[in-house]
C-alpha cells in the first residue's frame, strides 16, 4: 500500500507528519491504518537505529465500527440473488465468522468431516490457527461443492494464487439485486455471526475463539448488541417485583 504512494520514493529523514497526513488509501480507515502503522513502525526503528534524528508523529485515521448487520430478511435476499461461488462464500462467513480471506484459502485437506470441523491453519493472530464447527447448511453446501474431491482449493480459480481472491463485484451485484443498502458489505456477515453468538451465549471468550482474536477490545468491535436487550432484561427483572408490590384496587360501591 505504501509503495503505491509518493512517500515510497522519499528518504526517511524527509518524511514528516504533514507528508503522512497527506497520504490517501482505498477502502476503509481501518485499511488505511494498516499502512500508517507500518510507516510508524519503520520510522520508529529508523530513529532507534540512529538513521534519523527523531521519528515524526504519525496520526492514525479514526475508525468507525461496521454497524450494518445482515438480518434474516436481508440474508434471504442476498443468498437468493447470489451466484456461485459467492453463495457458498457468504454462507460460510455467516455461519462460521471466518474472514473472507480464510474462506478463499480453504483446502479440502483442512476439513475434518468426521468431526464436522474446518481447520484454519494460518491467520493474522496466533489464535487465528483454530478449528471452526460447520453448520448443517455449510456441511451440505461443501458436500455439493466437493464432488468427490479430497485435496486442493475449495474455491479454485485461474488466478495467480490458484484460488478465488475476491467476490466483491459479485457481492455488489447481489446486493443491488436484493435492493439492500451499500452499508452492507461482505464483512458484515462476520459481524452478524459475532453478534448472534454473543447475544446467544454472552461469552466473549467463546466469540474470541471463534473469530480468532487475542484481544478482547478488538473482538468487541464485532459486537452490535440491540438496545432492546436492555429493555427486556429490565422488564424481566422487575416484572415479578411489580406484581408483588403493586397496590390492589378494589371497586368503590
Amino acid at each position: 500500500m505504501l509503495a503505491k504512494t509518493p512517500i515510497s520514493g522519499m528518504r526517511l529523514a524527509h518524511v514528516t507528519t504533514d507528508e503522512a497526513e497527506a497520504l490517501r488509501f482505498d477502502h476503509s480507515p481501518a485499511n488505511a491504518n494498516r499502512a500508517l502503522r507500518t510507516l510508524r513502525r519503520m520510522l520508529g526503528k529508523a530513529a532507534e537505529w540512529g538513521v534519523i534524528t527523531a521519528a515524526p508523529r504519525i496520526k492514525l485515521m479514526k475508525e468507525y465500527g461496521r454497524s450494518a448487520l445482515i438480518d434474516s430478511e436481508a440474508e434471504y435476499k442476498l443468498l437468493t440473488a447470489a451466484k456461485q461461488p459467492l453463495h457458498d462464500v457468504l454462507t460460510l462467513i455467516l455461519d462460521s465468522g471466518m474472514r473472507p480471506g480464510e474462506v478463499f484459502q480453504m483446502r479440502w485437506e483442512d476439513i475434518a468431516w468426521d468431526r464436522g470441523m474446518i481447520f484454519i491453519p494460518r491467520g493474522k493472530t496466533k489464535l487465528s490457527r483454530r478449528y471452526i464447527p460447520m453448520s448443517e447448511r455449510v456441511t451440505k453446501a461443501l458436500h455439493i461443492r466437493r464432488k468427490g474431491v479430497t485435496e486442493g482449493w475449495v474455491f479454485p480459480s485461474d488466478s495467480v494464487t490458484g484460488h478465488v481472491t475476491t467476490v466483491a463485484k459479485a457481492f455488489e451485484d447481489a446486493r443491488a439485486a436484493a435492493g439492500l443498502s451499500k452499508e452492507i458489505v461482505l464483512y458484515s456477515a462476520r459481524h452478524t455471526f459475532a453478534t448472534k453468538i454473543m447475544g446467544a451465549t454472552g461469552n466473549l471468550s467463546l466469540v474470541m475463539r471463534a473469530l480468532g482474536h487475542t484481544n478482547a477490545q478488538t473482538a468487541m468491535i464485532y459486537q452490535h448488541p440491540s438496545l432492546e436487550t436492555v429493555r427486556t432484561v429490565v422488564n424481566e427483572n422487575h416484572g415479578p417485583m411489580l406484581s408483588r408490590h403493586s397496590p390492589r384496587h378494589t371497586a368503590v360501591m
